[in-house]
């Protein structure tokens, strides 16, 4: 029971005006951090870390976790509207919302990643407060033989969902695999595949790779076809999921 105990009177302190505000606060934020790219909720985090010297302890932490919750959500909204992910966690959103909004379907986007941000955010929180000893304790059991087979079944899964052809799938794969090995091996310290080049040996930033691919080609694409983009594109619907977007959404 001590843990209910705890629980209650953890609501009871996050509940009082004081917290609710450093809350929306941090929210607020954190969704203007998530909308630019390359900034990130570490970085808004450690830039903000000097608060905790004039705020209560308990209200820092609930700032900077609506920092991290805010950032989380906030790069889905240039992802949709403008095909350019904030995060790397909304690269997804990106290849799938922004195919909504150039359908005149923007609005439904919106409140799709709106609302399956708070359900899962909502979730995740419920079960990490209730079996992270568990998971803990499971997790530090696992050794190299757990460790290859859950990468081999990370890339079994990815080259499967990247489309109808396996080979462009597994070749992708590949070329992510190359470009995450570049840098400085964590174990040995050794420079891998950095050509000599002393800024690659903290390896390929991801915010970089996903504006390359999103961004760039976002704006050349506006750029080349200037003043022919359908007026379904630029059409803005209500924030609003219908019937049959709730009925889709549910089951994910």
């Amino acid at each position: 029971m001590d843990i209910w105990n705890q629980l209650m009177q953890g609501f009871i302190t996050a509940g009082t005006p004081v917290n609710l505000l450093w809350a929306f606060i941090g929210c607020a934020l954190g969704t203007a951090v998530g909308v630019l790219p390359g900034i990130g909720p570490a970085t808004a985090v450690a830039m903000l870390l000097p608060i905790t010297t004039k705020v209560d302890a308990t209200a820092s932490m609930i700032f900077f976790a609506g920092i991290y919750y805010g950032a989380m959500y906030g790069g889905s909204t240039t992802s949709i509207l403008l095909n350019t992910p904030g995060e790397t966690a909304s690269m997804v959103t990106a290849m799938e919302g922004n195919k909504m909004a150039k359908s005149g379907r923007a609005g439904a986007a919106l409140a799709t990643s709106a609302i399956g941000s708070f359900v899962a955010g909502t979730i995740a929180t419920i079960v990490v407060t209730l079996f992270a000893p568990l998971v803990a304790d499971f997790a530090v059991k696992l050794g190299p033989p757990e460790y290859f087979c859950l990468m081999l079944l990370a890339f079994t899964t990815v080259s499967a969902v990247l489309g109808q052809s396996t080979v462009r799938g597994i070749t992708a794969l590949f070329v992510g695999l190359a470009a995450g090995l570049v840098g400085m091996d964590q174990i040995t310290g050794q420079a891998r595949y950095t050509g000599n080049v002393p800024e690659l040996l903290d390896g390929v930033e991801i915010v970089l790779v996903a504006v390359g691919l999103f961004a760039v080609s976002e704006a050349l694409h506006a750029v080349l076809f200037e003043g022919k983009v359908k007026e379904s594109e630029n059409k803005m619907s209500r924030v609003t999921m219908s019937a049959s977007d709730w009925k889709r959404s549910i089951p994910a």
